[in-house]
Order: structure tokens, then C-alpha cells, then sequence
């Protein structure tokens, strides 16, 4: 029995050498490798999870960039109506402006050409008129001149008659 006493003992001494060795130089560095591993993967996973709370940080960013743009182009495209409105109804008060001062010359020349038109009528039936009185006038004082020589005539002849029966 000693035998298996000393065959155990050395199996036991070899088997506690072979730990303590394989822990040295398998379990502590796999242990160590693993431990590694793992915080390796873990540290991966927290950058992975910030990365992904940056990136839907930086997309809520763009987003709202985005937002801003496109509502600053609505700004921009409202504020170019109104100046376009603007612009139309200054455009419409300037030519109606513009037409009411041609309205306004052509009435002035309307009234101007009238007033010429009626000076020059009443110059025309002025001259008419004394062109009628002078003729009238004149037949007037023709006739009572005629009249006149006849009547001197008539006169001279029942004077050279009344001469002649006497």
C-alpha cells in the first residue's frame, strides 16, 4: 500500500505542478486574453452607442438645418411675392398715373383746339358778317344813288319838256 500511497502522492504532486503551470501559462493569460476580449468588445459596444447617439444627434442637427433651410426659403420666396406684388401694383398706379396725365393733355388739346376753332368762326363770320354789311351798304347806297339819277334824270327831262312846252 505504500506503493499506492507514493504513486498517488507523486500523481497528486504532478497534478498540482501541472495546475499551478497550465494556470500560470494557459488559464491566467486565455483568462486575461478573454478578460480582454470582452472589454475590448464591451468598450467597442460603448463607442458603437455613442457613435450612434452622435449620429442621431448630428442627424437631428441636420435635420433641423434642413428645417431651417427650407423654411428660410419659404421666407425668402414670400418676401420676392410681396416685392413682385409690390412691384405689379406700382407698375399699375405708375401707368395709370401716366394715363391719366395723357388723358389730361388730350383733354387740354381737345379744349385749346376748340378754343382756336371757335376764334377762328368768329373771325371767319366777323369777316363774313362785315363783308354782308358792306355789300348790303353798298347796294343800299347804289340803289338810292340809282334812284337819285333817275329821279334827276326824270327831273331834267320834265324840265327840258316842260321847257319846251312853255
Amino acid at each position: 500500500m505504500i506503493d499506492l500511497g507514493v504513486t498517488f502522492f507523486f500523481q497528486l504532486v504532478n497534478f498540482i505542478i501541472l495546475f499551478l503551470v497550465l494556470k500560470h501559462f494557459l488559464f491566467e493569460p486565455v483568462t486575461n486574453f478573454m478578460n480582454q476580449r470582452s472589454n475590448k468588445i464591451s468598450n467597442k459596444l460603448d463607442n458603437a452607442e455613442e457613435k450612434e447617439q452622435e449620429a442621431e444627434e448630428l442627424k437631428q442637427q441636420y435635420q433641423q438645418k434642413l428645417q431651417d433651410a427650407k423654411d428660410e426659403a419659404q421666407e425668402i420666396i414670400e418676401k420676392g411675392r410681396r416685392r413682385a406684388r409690390q412691384k405689379e401694383e406700382e407698375i399699375i398706379n405708375e401707368a395709370e398715373e401716366e394715363a391719366d396725365r395723357k388723358l389730361a393733355r388730350a383733354e387740354d388739346d381737345i379744349a385749346r383746339a376748340k378754343d382756336k376753332a371757335r376764334e377762328e368762326l368768329k373771325e371767319e363770320v366777323s369777316d363774313i358778317s362785315l363783308l354782308l354789311s358792306k355789300k348790303a351798304l353798298k347796294e343800299i347806297v347804289d340803289e338810292d344813288m340809282q334812284e337819285k339819277s333817275i329821279e334827276n334824270y326824270i327831273e331834267q327831262l320834265d324840265k327840258e319838256k316842260l321847257g319846251e312846252v312853255q
